[in-house]
């Protein structure tokens, strides 16, 4: 069987000809190995033997609020869908991040450093309640859990440990402290990796800049607070009714129905104890979440809760539940639940044009003037002083709701696969909502800042390589966010939303890597885009167009000295005083030329050409406009 499988992968290799063979050169062995494993397919599909590995994770947790410190005891019952028996686990212990003497490739203040998650009591048990806990070998942020006995395809084990840890509260690498009550929680429980098809187990260890790559679990999560605390998190309030006063669940009934932005209390309501039905003992928040790919919380005493819903899918009527907590004193926060709203709106019917995949999502303050984290229906963000810097922010952090957690992409590896989306998205949203910003264009900007450098690299290196957070921030966020612009651009809205929709089908809910991404954006248009991928993301072509020379013939003729495929566009200025605008899409490129020719209006003569614009990025502006001698044309 194995055997007439490699045969099918031979034949599809070989049946499209020379230009992919060249394409194969680039498929590293991992990927081959899974198109001969039936996991994958070469065609972009899950594989007739795809498989994933996933969990159910009961938490209590307890937050201390006045020693900064969180406590928790947690029962996993993981689940093996390999083909593969395991003998051993990875735990990915995140607040070891803080630990003395690790490696990290993020400033932490010295107040927060300290002995890393202090965890007892970690039981393993396998079939038939049998102990097959054997050793553990930690790395810097990993655990590696040898088992006595193995855990065989299709077979289950159970999980248990408690565990606490110090809350950060000066370095606040996406969760922590942030003063004042405000407690955003992420990265904060030991959690299983991921075990895929690529690489076995993701021993990857978290060093501050990498992120997301995680498992599509279920949550069933306890939260214990202190005395007047409030909890918003991940997945659905199980027990709001015996929290809440009946005034405020009337409002949150009428508002999950109501597209209108309500005030469902404010900080002063919390201070002045109109808000919960007790403020003199701990209270805990039951929520529970399905086939999500995280787990995060926000803790506070009091904040400013505003909200509406919206129906997000027309076909069955499903309505989200939109929303911003912030406390007071907040510049731009007063105005988020409609930003987001209208963010949620337009990822649901523009772009990528999918309905929103959750009962609610809820942006965060944490009260700083900057940064921002997304995490399954909760946003951690900063408040900006600029509007249209708070726009932006909100919809990047909650675009990410697609990608990483619709589409479980391997950020860790391949950071542009979420990254790049959510920059680009952006553009859609601030050109209704902030058109003065140009947002595309300080986009262009600073990728054309980095483009051609030594500190670039291309988007296929594998991100958790990246040390520099310049370098990384290029490679997840720039580069790849212009890819995708000059993508649509060439291949026209319907085609490449028709692309971007085949993709996300084939893989919602599952791992997609790179190549996955490439033969489903051809499947889905027709159309061979190798040619386009190979550069922007295999190689380190840069941007540099320039005008080689205007023929007697008012023929302009284009070099690529970059060698990346970008739009041509030409102003042409004409002797009579009048010009034209010339545009050509980068499918100029498409047969590898080094130079391409523009014709302009024969009957004129040219008095000077200029190359470019604001949206284009060229790291060389010389060689972007000719001015013509009398006597050359």
């Amino acid at each position: 069987m194995k055997n007439s499988h490699f045969l099918v992968v031979l034949a599809l290799f070989f049946t499209v000809g020379l230009h992919a063979q060249s394409w194969n050169r680039m498929i590293p062995r991992e990927i081959k190995k899974a198109y001969l494993n039936g996991t994958r397919s070469v065609n972009g599909m899950p594989g007739v033997n795809y498989w994933q590995n996933y969990a159910d994770y009961k938490i209590n947790a307890t937050l201390i609020a006045d020693k900064s410190k969180l406590k928790g005891h947690e029962a996993v019952v993981y689940h093996n869908e390999s083909p593969d028996t395991l003998t051993f686990l990875v735990l990915r212990m995140y607040q070891d991040f803080y630990k003395k003497g690790n490696s990290r490739s993020w400033k932490i203040d010295p107040s927060d450093v300290t002995d890393g998650i202090d965890y007892k009591n970690l039981k393993i048990t396998g079939s038939g309640g049998k102990d097959i806990f054997k050793s553990v070998s930690p790395t810097s942020t990993n655990l590696i859990v040898k088992l006595s006995d193995v855990l065989l395809p299709g077979d289950s084990l159970s999980l248990e440990m408690d565990w606490s840890f110090h809350i950060p509260q000066k370095s606040w690498n996406r969760m922590g402290n942030y003063g004042k009550n405000n407690f955003m929680i992420g990265y904060w429980y030991p959690q299983i990796a991921v075990y895929d098809d690529i690489d076995g187990w993701d021993r990857t260890d978290f060093n501050g800049v990498t992120e997301f790559y995680n498992d599509f679990n279920n949550y069933d999560v306890n939260i214990t607070v202190p005395a007047g605390f409030m909890v918003w998190a991940t997945g659905v309030l199980q027990n709001g009714e015996a929290l809440y006063k009946r005034k405020i669940i009337n409002k949150i009934d009428k508002v999950y129905q109501s597209d209108e932005i309500t005030t469902l209390f404010t900080a002063d309501d919390c201070r002045n104890k109109k808000v919960l039905k007790s403020y003199t003992s701990a209270t805990t928040w039951h929520f529970i979440a399905h086939y999500v790919t995280d787990f995060t919380f926000g803790a506070n005493k009091a904040v400013n809760w505003q909200g509406s819903s919206l129906m997000v899918d027309t076909i069955t009527g499903r309505r989200t539940f939109v929303d911003a907590v912030y406390p007071d004193s907040m510049i731009t926060f007063p105005k988020a639940a409609e930003w987001c709203r209208w963010s949620v709106n337009y990822m649901s019917k523009v772009l990528p044009g999918v309905p929103y995949p959750y009962p609610h999502m809820t942006s965060w303050s944490n009260g700083r003037r900057t940064g921002g984290m997304e995490s399954p229906m909760m946003a951690n963000d900063g408040d900006p002083k600029s509007i249209p810097s708070a726009q932006g922010l909100f919809f990047h952090e909650i675009s990410h709701s697609y990608f990483p957690f619709y589409m479980g992409t391997n950020e860790r590896k391949y950071a542009w696969m979420d990254e790049g989306w959510a920059a680009y998205f952006t553009d859609g949203i601030m050109e209704a909502m902030a058109p003065g910003y140009n947002y595309f264009q300080r986009l262009s900007s600073t990728f054309e800042r980095m483009s051609g450098s030594e500190k670039e690299v291309t988007p296929m290196t594998l991100s958790y390589l990246i040390s520099d957070w310049q370098t990384y921030r290029s490679q997840a966020y720039n580069r790849s966010s212009m890819a995708y612009a000059y993508l649509r651009d060439l291949l026209g809205d319907s085609l490449f939303i028709k692309g971007l929709h085949t993709y996300m089908k084939r893989w919602h809910g599952r791992h997609p890597m790179p190549y996955d991404f490439f033969a489903s954006m051809e499947a889905g248009t027709g159309q061979s885009l190798q040619w386009y991928f190979k550069p922007w993301f295999f190689d380190k072509y840069y941007a540099d167009l320039g005008i080689k020379k205007v023929t007697l013939n008012n023929k302009i003729v284009v070099q690529n000295y970059g060698g990346l495929p970008l739009p041509v566009k030409i102003t042409c200025y004409y002797a009579d005083g009048s010009h034209d605008d010339i545009y050509r899409t980068a499918v100029v490129w498409k047969q590898g030329e080094d130079a391409v020719v523009v014709e302009a209006n024969p009957d004129k003569k040219i008095d000077h050409v200029v190359l470019g614009d604001d949206k284009i990025p060229d790291i060389n502006e010389e060689n972007n406009s000719l001015k013509l001698d009398t006597n050359d044309n």
